[in-house]
């Protein structure tokens, strides 16, 4: 049985939601995968944020990063820095971890792109979120996952095998690699379909014991979620017992 890569969700563990300490708790949970948010701020910066706030229009990074200013950023930053996405490409290098950048402006397409380029991390970052879509015909190199769009009213299209292949066929013509699925769209003939043209399928973001097992169980590739140490123990169950 396939066994997927486990994401920890805006680094995860106990620090708040895309802080360095969030991202390093990712790594340390032995996640394969970090996820982090990441948007532009004044002065081309690429930030770990999922807001794009007014803020990041007004300031640079090293004015951010002042307490003053920070703090208008949430109580998360009283006691953390803004991160940078370069901090977490430096941390991140020497275990060869995978990133999964969720771009959430289309200013931070470029400069995450250069950022990735310059860490020579291609090889290990994959760029998901709704504003990838030039990205793969214009930028070849970099590593791109589709996010699959199915409006609640037709979350039944998901067990279509005609929809499956359609949406397949819309990734490789242009040019992503994988399909990153929202967790309650995610389906057998999703998968099924995307192994069968060569495209990885990740689903987001899980935190329920009994999905994940449902999303270990149909072979995903990586599964999302805020709680790595669980998905880590279903795995362990899944895998020793069958």
């Amino acid at each position: 049985m396939h066994r997927p890569k486990v994401a920890a969700h805006t680094g995860s563990g106990k620090s708040p939601a895309n802080t360095l300490a969030s991202f390093l708790e990712g790594i340390q949970s032995g996640a394969q995968i970090v996820e982090v948010d990441a948007l532009v701020c004044k002065g081309g910066t690429v930030v770990l944020l999922h807001d794009d706030v007014s803020l990041l229009h007004q300031y640079t990074y090293e004015e951010l990063n002042r307490p003053d200013i920070r703090q208008q950023l949430g109580t998360a930053y009283e006691k953390h820095e803004l991160a940078a996405l370069r901090q977490v490409l430096e941390a991140s290098d020497p275990l060869g971890t995978e990133l999964n950048i969720d771009l959430k402006s289309n200013e931070s397409v470029e400069p995450t792109i250069r950022l990735i380029r310059k860490y020579g991390a291609e090889k290990r970052a994959f760029i998901t979120g709704w504003y990838s879509e030039e990205i793969p015909e214009r930028h070849p190199d970099i590593q791109v996952m589709i996010n699959t769009s199915i409006s609640p009213a037709d979350v039944s299209l998901a067990g279509s095998r005609n929809y499956a292949k359609r949406l397949c066929q819309q990734a490789l013509r242009s040019g992503y690699c994988g399909l990153n699925v929202k967790y309650d769209t995610c389906s057998p003939e999703i998968v099924g379909e995307a192994h069968a043209a060569g495209l990885a399928v990740w689903t987001y973001t899980v935190d329920d014991q009994q999905a994940m097992e449902t999303f270990v169980h149909i072979g995903v590739d990586a599964i999302t979620t805020r709680k790595p140490e669980l998905l880590f123990a279903v795995m362990k169950q899944r895998f020793t017992y069958g």
